[in-house]
């Protein structure tokens, strides 16, 4: 379950933890894409992630509103449903770790995105969005961004949440988000959603008038400066 906090970050990391000046965790998230977006167009995602240590990851996510995508995923896939203020989204991901040394490249533009992606990657990005794309566009891959990530984890299992998650999303252009989230199993969202609506209520925190998510800010920056 995701929400939107008004800004600051700062602020509301501090209502949330209950201590002055939190330790945030950071990462850079690059968004790999095609010049003229058709993979994002299509409903599919591919991020390079630069974790903690100098550590990497690739991630390739199909999403769609409801249930759509029936119940095919690629092998080794990960399935989580987001349920945010517009609605509920089915999000399937294949994520895999890279080698640090072949990451830098791509992002200094050394080397091709496209070597980035395993088989299995370069499969359901090709056929995972609302269209199947042809095989070519995955060369034309770019690298766009980074987006810088902080994340700061807020204990609430007295309203029990077992995991949640503040995150301040920073675009190139210097736009902010900032996320609330919490994870459950299906079977748990009632007493989940229960807690995190409490959570909202007791801690000084206001939630965002609407709700947008990442991939729809990417998309405005990258047309934006085009």
């Amino acid at each position: 379950m995701k929400t939107l906090l008004v800004p600051p970050a700062g602020a509301a990391a501090e209502a949330l933890t209950g201590r002055h000046a939190p330790t945030w965790s950071v990462r850079q998230s690059y968004l790999l894409d095609t010049p003229d977006l058709d993979l994002l167009r299509a409903g599919v995602e591919v991020r390079l992630r630069r974790r903690a240590r100098g550590k990497f990851d690739l991630a390739v996510s199909a999403r769609r509103r409801g249930t759509e995508l029936g119940c095919y995923r690629p092998r080794g896939a990960r399935v989580e449903y987001d349920v945010v203020p517009e609605g509920v989204w089915k999000d399937i991901e294949v994520r895999r770790d890279i080698d640090s040394a072949i990451a830098a490249s791509v992002i200094a533009g050394s080397a091709k995105a496209r070597e980035l992606l395993s088989s299995t990657q370069c499969t359901w990005a090709l056929t995972g969005g609302s269209e199947t794309l042809d095989d070519a566009r995955l060369s034309e891959l770019r690298v766009h961004g980074p987006m810088v990530v902080r994340r700061v984890k807020v204990s609430a299992g007295g309203l029990g949440l077992r995991r949640v998650d503040l995150e301040h999303f920073r675009f190139p252009s210097g736009r902010e988000l900032v996320e609330l989230s919490t994870r459950c199993c299906p079977q748990e969202v009632p007493e989940a959603a229960a807690g995190f609506e409490q959570l909202l209520a007791e801690r000084d925190v206001m939630v965002a008038p609407e709700y947008c998510t990442k991939t729809s800010v990417w998309h405005d920056e990258i047309v934006g400066r085009r």
